[in-house]
């Protein structure tokens, strides 16, 4: 198979310095306009108590690529995602089941089990967030985004805006007519840190009713990158979910 390489598109938020407003007027319409952007944001929020997903997934790192991975996911809102990967001929590779403390794979091909605490899991996953910023990433749902904003900049297509939290500064763009996320960044605060992660968003559809990026492109930089592309192809919202994942009993190497 011709092997393509994940496109890293370039992201326009470059400035994350304060700017304090110099008179009460200023403020005030600087407040509004903060206001009416959070409003706009969180009023695309997707809401859920089931997700179910079919979708293609290109992985790339330093040890490995994988392309044109069949991927189905399934997520219980606060409670459980499910990931099953299938490959052509082949079939069902690899499974895994995450829940707010725990993660549990298996793959396949190799023969391997995986059983970890979350917060152990971040090799497997190289995503350094918690279950509930997992599935905000999956849904396609803001991640990190807080009241906090400053520095935001208007052009007739784009508004860009920094945010802080308590461990990261997060960098948004999002379309200046519908306030539908284009990208995000999220850089750890920690200066001896290296690591961010950028998140774009394209190709929305109207789904049950809400707006869904159908393509995702992820990258996820420390010490290496890892990049990720993600095109759904199936979407499903509110529908009674099964969950199966058996711990395999022998034949497999636990790691």
């Amino acid at each position: 198979r011709h092997s393509r390489q994940i496109a890293r598109p370039v992201f326009t938020v470059g400035d994350t310095s304060h700017v304090t407003a110099s008179t009460d007027s200023a403020a005030a319409e600087a407040a509004a306009m903060k206001g009416t952007l959070l409003g706009g944001i969180r009023k695309n929020s997707i809401h859920y108590t089931t997700f179910s997903a079919k979708l293609k997934i290109d992985f790339e790192n330093d040890k490995q690529r994988q392309q044109n991975i069949s991927t189905n996911i399934r997520m219980q809102k606060d409670s459980v995602i499910w990931i099953s990967v299938s490959a052509p001929i082949i079939g069902e590779v690899a499974r895994a089941i995450i829940t707010p403390d725990s993660l549990k794979a298996y793959d396949k091909f190799n023969k391997r089990l995986y059983l970890r605490a979350l917060r152990d899991a971040r090799d497997l996953l190289n995503i350094p967030f918690e279950f509930s910023t997992l599935q905000d990433m999956i849904i396609g749902n803001p991640v990190f985004l807080t009241d906090s904003i400053y520095q935001v900049v208007k052009t007739p297509a784009i508004i860009s805006f920094s945010c802080d939290s308590t461990l990261y500064t997060s960098l948004f763009n999002v379309f200046a007519d519908d306030y539908l996320l284009q990208q995000s960044k999220v850089m750890d605060k920690d200066p001896a840190s290296n690591r961010s992660c950028e998140l774009t968003y394209g190709e929305y559809k109207d789904m049950d009713g809400r707006r869904f990026a159908t393509t995702r492109r992820i990258f996820v930089e420390e010490k290496n990158i890892t990049r990720i592309a993600m095109d759904f192809n199936r979407v499903e919202f509110n529908q009674p979910l099964t969950f199966p994942f058996t711990v395999p009993v022998s034949g497999y190497t636990q790691e």
